[in-house]
């Protein structure tokens, strides 16, 4: 399978989660305990920022990414992209759009980081 097939079957692994009790039990655990959006609707905690956010805001985040600084996605077999997808739910948090698109960009610069590291040993 090619690498963009194997990324588009990631993909939709990982929208099957959004809706999996997995994801579902990590959301309502940031749920704030009192408070209600705008129109009644549920609203949750940043694990980061810590304020306080509706639903379309927020995001099931992996603590531990699902493929790491030091692996590729040739590396990873199905079994082990789906395991680290559904994971243990102490693995998972819930960020706002804000913090998620941070971490994820301080994550892209580690791998970058990475991968210029392994060029220059290699010569």
């Amino acid at each position: 399978m090619t690498i963009p097939e194997k990324n588009i079957v990631k993909g939709a692994i990982r929208r099957i989660f959004t809706r999996s009790p997995l994801a579902i039990e990590a959301r309502a655990l940031a749920l704030h305990p009192k408070k209600k959006g705008p129109r009644g609707g549920k609203v949750y905690i940043c694990k980061k920022c810590k304020k306080v956010y509706p639903a379309k805001d927020v995001q099931v985040d992996h603590i531990w990414p699902v493929i790491r600084h030091n692996e590729t996605i040739q590396d990873l077999d199905y079994n082990t992209i789906i395991e680290r997808i559904f994971c243990p739910k102490d693995n998972l948090q819930v960020l706002c759009t804000t913090c998620h698109k941070a971490k994820t960009k301080k994550e892209r610069k580690q791998k970058t980081k990475y991968k210029a590291e392994q060029k220059r040993k290699a010569k």
